[in-house]
């Protein structure tokens, strides 16, 4: 009787036609390729979920950072401009990505009757596009004065792009991030969170890495920097919770928002 236990890792997967484990061990993974026919293993999608949650807490926590501001207070309206254009950039950087790299191979590979959902998540990334452009028009006019009027108009705004953003994210992680791992290789979503990171400046990746490590898995934090040159991958983890606590202190108020 063999009395051997196993431990799933990353490279198990459960296959829910067949209502089992598939397993693969990862001495011999790299030399047994997955038969022609047969289901490769789930890519592993959880760091979209680390930036979703990220995202998420800092455009929840954005309209009532502008409503604090005094009228007229130009230099603060500054301070938190500068980190709402950050997370702005971001989302459009992040969805960018999406509709490049995602959606266009996914609608080759689901099956038919789910190409009704990439019609409903491109359908809402439309949407945010315009919200994010109602946004950047009131922060336009808030930065000049910070009048009270800019700043609830553009605290109105933004309340309005975070209900949006809410109901894209969950429908995405609920629905089609699950199909994209079945559907993606390793290689094909690893580029999706390349294009996202490439469209901002290097000197915000501490900061960002900081968004991200708040509230994030940390075994999902250190594959995110898995394939990062070895200064940033040991030095970034150290410092960015700090650089995101510093962030955090000046726009909130309080280290831990």
């Amino acid at each position: 009787m063999n009395t051997d236990t196993h431990s799933h890792t990353t490279r198990c997967w459960w296959n829910a036609e067949r209502a089992a484990w598939v397993c693969r061990s990862d001495e011999t993974a790299a030399e047994q390729p997955v038969a022609e026919g047969a289901e490769a293993p789930l890519v592993d999608v959880r760091d979209m979920i680390v930036v979703h949650t990220a995202m998420l807490r800092e455009f929840r926590l954005l309209p009532e950072a502008v409503a604090r501001v005094e009228p007229g207070a130009v230099k603060r309206a500054a301070v938190i401009d500068r980190h709402l254009g950050l997370l702005c950039d971001m989302l459009h950087h992040h969805h960018e990505g999406e509709d490049a790299l995602l959606w266009p191979r996914m609608r080759e590979r689901v099956p038919a009757q789910a190409t009704v959902l990439i019609d409903e998540v491109e359908g809402q990334h439309v949407r945010l596009d315009a919200a994010l452009a109602d946004v950047a028009a009131a922060r336009a006019a808030w930065r000049r004065d910070a009048a009270s009027t800019h700043r609830d108009e553009l605290a109105g705004r933004l309340r309005t792009l975070y209900d949006l953003l809410k109901e894209h994210l969950e429908l995405e992680e609920r629905t089609v991030l699950p199909l994209a791992a079945g559907v993606l290789t390793e290689a094909e979503w690893a580029a999706i969170g390349e294009a996202g990171a490439a469209g901002l400046p290097k000197s915000t990746l501490p900061l960002v890495f900081g968004m991200f490590a708040y509230e994030g898995d940390p075994a999902v934090l250190r594959d995110m920097l898995k394939a990062a040159p070895t200064v940033p991958r040991v030095v970034i983890p150290r410092i960015a919770p700090r650089v995101y606590a510093r962030r955090a202190l000046q726009v909130h108020g309080t280290r831990q928002p």
